[in-house]
């Protein structure tokens, strides 16, 4: 009854310390979303960021953590703080996988992936957006798929495998085509195509492309003009490239100006400006137009050197010197691009290497054969090079999916023994839980079998007695009948012999006449009151019911008091109503003793006109009769008042004590 009564405010205690648990979390995660809003405008933004990022690695390891923690990553890359970035994105990896979360393990390599990108790794960044393009398409999310086909191809094109970039884009294209807000997408994959057009020399085709590439544009300036002049920029000037390429320098000059009205170009991306700029110059010197042409090139070269561009550097110091040819100043035009050449040669640019020493060895005759070894030499690695790069990411694709093949495979095979070690759990636990309940069965039928014993043993021993007071009885008749039959004759006739007798003592006659008649009436009174007493002496019920009631004892210190009328004709009862109410008593008994903590308790049996009365009342906590209706020991007390064809009426509240009655 104790335990029962506590589950509930244990199981109320848990569910409120949960519930406080979540809301606490909650808390904390709205509070860490308000200062992440709040963060660009404070001064001490990498003590705050360093700070939320200790608070969330503490919290619950859920879906909303873990997005804060993308947010947080996010900050760290804006303000160009990659090693923090890649910590923490990491770490974000290592809990998806923990989680099972497959959009936020795919979303976690895609940034890795982004993080070597930015560090030129370009195989670690091709092998990570190849795992979460793979995990992206397993979960159909076509979008996020599309834009990892994309940064594929955006590898692929810097490493010179054009053909394998023009499939990358295409298929990136097709996932991208009837999908929302996708327009800068889009805009990036027909610019990286046009681009991989020029370089397999498809010139048309690439300017066709650049065409799509500015109908996005169109599009997206009609919903977010951000970024898109710069983006109209960059087309404008690779269109320009086309042209120079083809040696169509009217058009190239056209774009490239197009290129440079962008407003604040100069200031907001002054790299861009002067790049369009260099290449404005170098159309117009191609087309034989000076005007203005050095002091352009001067001017590129300047913004190039101050913004420390190793690559600009190199383009503008090569495209002096070129026009210095076309001036005839063979020294300027030698010291320019020599400058271009070792500059290439430090950063490893080979491409533009191999310009400078093709351009050293037409100008330079002093060191022309030197010039010339070394542009066959640095040829010749090249192309090993490219020989030995030109499958590299296929084979990282091959070998990416054979790891995630692999590890496909250790999933199922941990499923498979997950699964079977629960069926197998399952089955024993069934096994278990049938041998316990045929356990349980067995002491139930036990405890039955031996109720039933007990019950006919009490029959049996309700049956000697019955037998032996049937005994009494005939006894009892047998000496009263003698008695009056008998002895009272005898004395009649004694008395009767004597009032006949003439004696000259009268008054002794007289004396012993009146002795005799006395003994003849205590004798019919004897005899009389045998007989009366017969039906007044069954007092075996009585007995076993007050033993019962008063050799009860419980931890509570219960006082039992019965009480029986003297005027219940137990004779006129049968063997099974006695019986059963004693066996009423006793369960009911047997409850006060479990649960009631009473202090007093009575038992009181009352003769009621032509019924009897059994009443059991006691002082203690009480019980829900609703809840416990269905109790055993309440359930086998109605079955015994039925048995009676008697009628049962049980009264009871908490705290207020229990009254059971019985009437048969």
């Amino acid at each position: 009854m104790k335990k029962n009564f506590l589950i509930p405010f244990l199981i109320l205690a848990t569910f409120s310390i949960l519930c406080c648990r979540k809301e606490a979390q909650i808390t904390d995660k709205s509070n860490v979303l308000l200062t992440l809003k709040k963060i660009d405008s404070s001064k001490n933004k990498d003590k705050i960021l360093d700070s939320l990022y200790l608070k969330l690695i503490g919290n619950k390891n859920d879906s909303i953590n873990r997005n804060l923690l993308f947010k947080i990553c996010n900050l760290y890359y804006y303000d160009n703080k990659l090693e923090q970035y890649i910590n923490i994105i990491r770490k974000v990896n290592r809990l998806s996988v923990v989680d099972n979360d497959s959009l936020h393990i795919a979303k976690s390599l895609y940034y890795i992936g982004y993080y070597y990108d930015e560090k030129a790794k370009l195989d670690s960044a091709f092998s990570y957006y190849h795992k979460s393009e793979k995990i992206y398409k397993l979960i159909s999310d076509t979008l996020n798929t599309g834009k990892l086909k994309l940064r594929k191809a955006g590898i692929l094109y810097d490493n010179g495998s054009f053909n394998e970039c023009e499939t990358e884009l295409i298929n990136a294209l097709k996932l991208l085509d009837h999908k929302k807000k996708t327009e800068q997408l889009k805009f990036e994959c027909y610019n990286i195509l046009a681009l991989n057009l020029i370089e397999l020399k498809n010139y048309s085709k690439a300017l066709e492309y650049f065409g799509l590439a500015q109908n996005q544009l169109d599009i997206l300036s009609l919903i977010n003009k951000t970024n898109v002049d710069f983006y109209r920029s960059t087309c404008n000037n690779n269109i320009g490239n086309v042209y120079l390429k083809i040696k169509d320098y009217k058009k190239a000059e056209k774009y490239y100006q197009k290129g440079l009205t962008v407003k604040d170009l100069k200031k907001s991306n002054p790299s861009l400006y002067a790049m369009i700029l260099n290449n404005l110059a170098y159309s117009k010197m191609m087309d034989k137009n000076f005007n203005g042409v050095k002091e352009m090139l001067f001017k590129s070269f300047i913004i190039r050197d101050s913004i420390k561009s190793d690559a600009g550097v190199i383009s503008s110091k090569y495209k002096i010197g070129q026009y210095f040819l076309y001036k005839n100043d063979t020294l300027n035009a030698l010291q320019n691009i020599t400058y271009s050449y070792k500059l290439a040669k430090k950063v490893k640019s080979c491409p533009d290497v191999l310009n400078a020493l093709k351009q050293l060895t037409e100008i330079d005759t002093k060191n022309k054969t030197f010039y010339a070894k070394e542009y066959f030499r640095v040829n010749d690695s090249v192309q090993q090079a490219e020989r030995a790069t030109r499958n590299k990411f296929a084979r990282i694709e091959f070998e990416t999916d054979q790891v995630v093949n692999e590890n496909s495979i250790l999933i199922k095979k941990q499923t498979y023994i997950i699964v079977g070690s629960m069926i197998i759990l399952f089955i024993t636990g069934t096994f278990f839980i049938l041998y316990r309940l045929k356990t349980k069965n067995k002491e139930l039928k036990h405890t039955q079998d031996q109720q039933i014993k007990n019950e006919e043993i009490y029959q049996l021993l309700l049956k000697q007695q019955s037998i032996a007071e049937d005994s009494r009885k005939e006894e009892r008749s047998r000496i009263a009948m003698e008695l009056h039959d008998g002895v009272v004759n005898s004395v009649f006739t004694s008395r009767f012999n004597l009032m006949q007798l003439q004696s000259p003592e009268s008054d002794k006659k007289t004396e012993l006449i009146k002795e005799l008649e006395k003994t003849e009436t205590e004798i019919r009174r004897v005899s009389h009151e045998l007989n009366t007493n017969l039906n007044f002496n069954d007092d075996s019920i009585i007995t076993m019911i007050t033993n019962l009631v008063e050799s009860q004892k419980n931890q509570w210190n219960t006082q039992f008091i019965v009480t029986i009328d003297k005027f219940i004709d137990w004779n006129t009862i049968p063997v099974e109503a006695k019986m059963n109410s004693y066996r009423i008593i006793q369960e009911a008994l047997q409850n006060v003793n479990k649960y009631a903590k009473a202090k007093r308790c009575m038992v009181i049996l009352l003769k009621t006109g032509n019924k009897t009365t059994i009443k059991i009342a006691d002082n203690g906590i009480g019980f829900n009769i609703k809840k416990h209706k269905k109790g055993m020991g309440l359930n086998n007390i109605k079955e015994r008042v039925k048995a009676i064809q008697g009628t049962l009426d049980i009264k009871s509240n908490p705290t207020q004590g229990t009254t059971i009655e019985i009437v048969f």
